[in-house]
């Protein structure tokens, strides 16, 4: 892929550099950094543009660029403070402080439509269309002069919101049919006429907004969020967010086809036509544009091939390799399904390891394989502004075993959320029985997959890891790192006192911390209250530098636990403790970073404590690759 190569260059020409060459050249630093930011690496935007600032501490446009990389990396407290520093200037070039105008306002209109109501949501909601018609004035662009006026109307100032809106609108239109493709354009006229009051012609440009997408749902998932703080003000826009709707995403869970010596059918090989009419039906019924499966032969297999036919998007959760994955769960109906299995997964948009090695026996996999699938699908239906909602086919008295279609219905049914079942036991009751299917499976087909009984840990078990260091630490003298780590440690010792559940490992060396937990919460609690301590530390007021902070990387998944003799207890093993080390090493400072798999799983438990933003694709500490972070707060913070 182009975008990881481009990432892999960039990093090493960084790694690579002559800090005392690059210090002579401002324009250097600020190509890296824009090019970073352009390639979704924020944290290592940040870092080139705070390497800089200690060459060129009064540059504008470095310092508005650390900003930006903190705003985009989640840190926007920090991001706010450079920022109220740089609109106290007053020798800044206009389209420059436009910019740093525009992205304060952005940064306050985010805080204020996350508090609740009162009067710190006021002052955010008021600093926020003060910025952005500020940026309007400067310059009479479209861009801040439309959220100028929407910022107006919610909080309460509805006749300069129409104002606004008066003079946008005109400098809009003429450009409308020269950029038909522009779908920020439309959604703008749109936006102007709601705040007009012309509900028809809004209607009429969100249309050719959504034509203008093409498909880019996350754009006009934005739109759809602007016109619902709007309905928080104006009635009668049902119309509107009916143009803007977006297809549901779908969590599927399904039996695989009966294997040849089952005794009792349960899906015959002669119920295939009638179960893929069935989930068509439901795909265009449901309107199911986004996918989220397994892949086994049987159910799961037809659904993937329906999604496809009917211009979905696809994406697989597999527990393990797939080559395992086929003789587990695949080959044993035919070689033809593997055929198929193999056709589907070169057409999927994303296929999904719980574990990129074998299965190894644990069949705990699938279990966390449905978990994740529900949270990623919970997770992209949040981004969407749609709804998630579970499609099964299903025996209606199926035994619930772990991460099978029964186990799978039951925990999304605790969520609440909407799912749709296509009955097994009635379909066959609609079809004439046939003779079943004899079918040939060889031994290279059926493949034997390793035991417990060869391996010399157990089984694999799903934790959360923690790992976390100090910023500045290595540049504190010898005699200052005593009271470092008193309070250090003390803090730690203070929190893990403090929590509901205790991790069940833990270690510690220089400024660096490892814990392990059991539920994905108590981590993501003890990670925040843990922030929020060292932050609250007056380091100077103890003779310490007073940037000290921490950064937190967390991952959840599938671990091995053994005794380790050097320490003398059990330990945690395995690739998912090296990939959650991998995280912490690019986490913004006073953040906590997790995986998308931690996410998802946050997400998948139904816990509404927490929020993760998502950060994108960043690379990795340590030429590890690259992973989908979010970026962890609780659900009513500001950052």
């Amino acid at each position: 892929m182009v975008i990881p190569d481009q990432i892999e260059v960039l990093v090493r020409s960084w790694e690579a550099r002559e800090p005392a060459e690059w210090q002579q050249d401002a324009d250097r630093y600020l190509g890296f950094a824009k090019q970073a930011i352009a390639l979704g690496q924020p944290v290592l935007a940040f870092d080139m543009m705070d390497e800089a600032l200690t060459a060129f501490p009064a540059h504008h446009e470095m310092r508005y660029l650390a900003a930006l990389a903190l705003a985009k990396g989640g840190s926007t407290a920090h991001a706010k403070r450079i920022l109220d520093g740089l609109l106290s200037e007053t020798d800044i070039e206009v389209a420059l402080f436009t910019n740093i105008l525009s992205l304060a306002g952005r940064i306050a209109k985010d805080h204020w439509s996350r508090l609740p109501e009162g009067s710190e949501r006021a002052a955010e909601g008021e600093q926020s269309r003060r910025h952005y018609q500020r940026a309007y004035e400067l310059t009479r662009d479209y861009f801040p002069g439309i959220n100028a006026a929407t910022m107006s109307l919610l909080t309460g100032h509805s006749e300069e919101a129409a104002r606004l809106a008066q003079e946008v609108h005109p400098q809009c239109l003429p450009n409308a049919d020269k950029s038909s493709n522009d779908g920020w354009l439309l959604a703008t006229l749109g936006e102007a006429s709601l705040l007009l009051g012309k509900s028809e012609e809004s209607a009429s440009w969100y249309r050719k907004a959504v034509a203008a997408a093409a498909g880019r749902y996350g754009d006009i998932a934005s739109m759809r969020r602007q016109v619902k703080l709007l309905a928080s003000k104006l009635s009668g826009l049902e119309e509107i967010l009916a143009i803007l709707a977006i297809p549901r995403v779908a969590i599927f869970t399904g039996h695989m086809i009966d294997a040849p010596d089952r005794p009792k059918p349960r899906f015959p090989a002669h119920l295939e036509p009638a179960v893929s009419t069935a989930i068509a039906r439901c795909i265009q019924e449901n309107n199911l544009g986004f996918g989220y499966c397994s892949a086994a032969c049987g159910a799961d297999i037809l659904f993937i091939e329906q999604m496809l036919a009917h211009g979905g998007e696809v994406n697989i959760v597999l527990p393990f390799q797939h080559e395992d994955f086929i003789r587990t769960s695949v080959a044993f109906a035919g070689r033809s399904w593997v055929e198929r299995f193999n056709r589907v997964l070169a057409r999927a948009a994303s296929i999904s390891y719980c574990v990129e090695e074998g299965y190894l026996g644990d069949e705990l996999l699938f279990a966390h394989a449905g978990e994740l699938t529900r949270g990623f699908a919970l997770l992209r239906a949040e981004a969407l502004e749609t709804e998630a909602v579970m499609l099964a086919v299903a025996e209606p008295q199926a035994t619930a075993s772990i991460g099978g279609t029964a186990d799978d219905l039951r925990r999304w049914n605790v969520l609440g959320k909407p799912a749709q079942v296509i009955d097994l036991q009635e379909l066959r009751a609609q079809l004439p029985q046939q003779d079943s299917v004899t079918v040939s499976v060889t031994p290279q087909q059926a493949g034997a997959v390793v035991h417990k009984a060869d391996l010399p840990w157990r089984q694999r078990e799903i934790k959360t890891m923690l790992f976390a260091d100090m910023v500045g630490f290595s540049r504190l003298r010898e005699d200052e790192t005593p009271i470092f780590f008193v309070r250090f440690l003390g803090a730690i010792e203070k929190e893990i006192e403090a929590c509901r559940v205790p991790p069940v490992f833990g270690n510690t060396w220089g400024d660096g911390l490892y814990l392990v937990f059991d539920e994905c919460a108590d981590g993501a609690d003890f990670a925040l209250r843990l922030r929020d301590t060292i932050a609250a530390i007056d380091w100077q007021d103890i003779g310490l530098p007073a940037d000290m902070n921490i950064r937190i990387g967390m991952h959840t998944g599938p671990v091995f636990r053994g005794n380790d003799p050097i320490i003398g207890r059990d330990g945690f093993f395995g690739s998912h403790v090296t990939r959650a080390a991998r995280i912490e090493p690019v986490t913004a400072r006073g953040s906590v970073y997790v995986t998308e798999q931690m996410a998802a799983a946050l997400a998948g438990s139904g816990n509404r404590d927490f929020f993760c933003d998502y950060l994108g694709m960043v690379n990795l500490a340590k030429h590890y690759g690259n992973s989908k972070l979010y970026r962890l707060r609780r659900a009513l913070e500001t950052e």
